[in-house]
């Protein structure tokens, strides 16, 4: 399937990864400047300082799928000084999406007022003090487990594993095989002994993902769990569930394959990219990659150019990477191939700047090519890999060849690559972009880039 042809004003579509999402037409404003920058910091402390509830947490919101941490101390503020449960499960769950532990006395003192406090807020400060480990809130477990408090169990049960040692694993594990523990509860002591590392645990989990008549939940918390623990005795027990009746059951077992280096692991996940389930070939490409299996590389290729479902295609160009060598030769041959789709032209071209610092030359001579083309849809596509290749510090040539096109959408990518690289080498053109650049939103780019050097 080709790349619709997007023209640049719809640059900003094109690149919704990167700041250049900010660009819509020539007339639509540049990225906030410095002065702008503080103005909307002061707006936010401002809406955590005096707004209402709905305002804060709307914040908080994009706070956290912006991950920044700039506001934790004015959020630790208000969560200490707020009556409303709600805003304070909100920003005790915001620390712990970020795992930010400076709340943590906060999240102590409102368990050990669990009688005191709403039942919801006790929970997220649980969840919050087991994902930031913390070993103070252990002692709490004991007593929470005595009051019978099944609201509170299961962040008490992840608490334990995160945060907890050889009595809590014990404790884990006769949970495990109680008849007072629900399938919820025994799910989540599964996971909490993955967390934990219980190598005491692998013997169950490895009869329990074998067991077909298992709950295909819990078999597959216990293949993610055997995958932390990394227990060599498990390897048999994942090959046989890789090779069962459940599909997803499958997929987990695969994926947790990934994390043992043996060539029975390895051939078992080469041999999951022939299964018939999408989930489970995604699983082996993925695996491919992480263990650079180089054997695979003509099933990678096969799955590349000829599976069925374009997910499995995907991601075998981004395994292929990993794997290197003769792979990076045939991303090359993709990128060069001017029959092949836009789509797969684009994405090989970024793997390859991203992987392969011999192929900058060869991917620089395709770039100009494009970029003297009167349909130059594919050479934005090419923009947009660079301007988001954060991982690409070899190029450096293929910004540069951005930064003296006509187009300012396209130098912007340029200048994008550069401040996300730090590529001090390419200062100057920098200077000289903020200096004398036609385009004011070029020269305020530039300047922020420097800025952020």
């Amino acid at each position: 399937m080709r790349m619709p042809l997007f023209g640049f004003a719809m640059m900003a579509t094109l690149l919704l990864s990167s700041p250049l999402a900010a660009i819509g037409q020539a007339s639509a404003p540049s990225a906030p400047a410095p002065d702008d920058s503080a103005k909307m910091a002061q707006q936010r402390r401002d809406t955590i300082q005096y707004g209402i509830d709905s305002e804060i947490i709307n914040l908080i919101n994009t706070l956290d799928g912006e991950k920044n941490g700039d506001f934790n101390a004015d959020l630790a503020t208000l969560l200490a000084e707020s009556r409303s449960p709600k805003l304070r499960s909100a920003i005790v769950g915001f620390f712990a999406d970020l795992q930010w532990n400076g709340a943590e006395k906060s999240a102590l003192s409102i368990v050990a007022d669990r009688d005191l406090n709403d039942p919801g807020l006790v929970f997220a400060a649980l969840s919050y003090l087991a994902a930031i480990r913390s070993k103070d809130a252990l002692r709490f477990s004991t007593d929470i487990v005595k009051e019978d408090n099944k609201k509170l169990m299961p962040a008490v049960v992840r608490l334990l594993g995160r945060a907890g040692g050889a009595a809590e694993e014990d404790q884990l594990l006769a949970w495990l095989d109680s008849d007072s523990f629900d399938q919820n509860l025994k799910e989540e002591a599964i996971k909490a002994l993955g967390e934990i590392g219980s190598a005491k645990a692998a013997a169950r989990l490895n009869k329990l993902i074998e067991d077909p008549e298992g709950s295909k939940m819990s078999r597959i918390f216990a293949c993610q769990s055997l995958a932390k623990i990394k227990d060599s005795s498990s390897v048999a027990s994942l090959v046989k569930a890789a090779n069962g009746d459940d599909p997803n059951v499958r997929a987990a077992a695969v994926e947790a394959l990934a994390a043992f280096s043996t060539p029975e692991a390895d051939s078992a996940i080469v041999q999951a990219l022939r299964d018939s389930f999408v989930g489970v070939r995604l699983a082996a490409c993925k695996g491919v990659g992480s263990r650079k299996i180089a054997s695979a590389f003509p099933f990678l290729r096969y799955k590349a150019t000829s599976d069925p479902e374009e997910a499995v295609k995907t991601e075998a160009y981004r395994s292929l990477a990993l794997l290197g060598g003769q792979a990076f030769s045939f991303l090359l041959e993709r990128v060069q191939d001017q029959s092949e789709s836009d789509v797969v032209r684009a994405l090989c071209f970024g793997l390859l700047a991203r992987k392969d610092p011999g192929s900058i030359h060869s991917l620089a001579v395709v770039l100009t090519k494009e970029s003297a083309s009167n349909d130059r849809a594919l050479y934005t596509s090419f923009a947009r890999e660079i301007a988001n290749a954060s991982d690409a510090p070899d190029a450096g040539s293929l910004a540069m060849l951005l930064l003296g096109d006509k187009d300012y959408l396209i130098r912007i990518a340029g200048i994008e690559w550069i401040r996300k690289n730090k590529a001090g080498a390419l200062r100057p053109q920098l200077e000289q972009l903020a200096k004398s650049d036609p385009s004011e939103m070029i020269r305020k780019r530039a300047a922020d880039a420097l800025a952020s050097f």
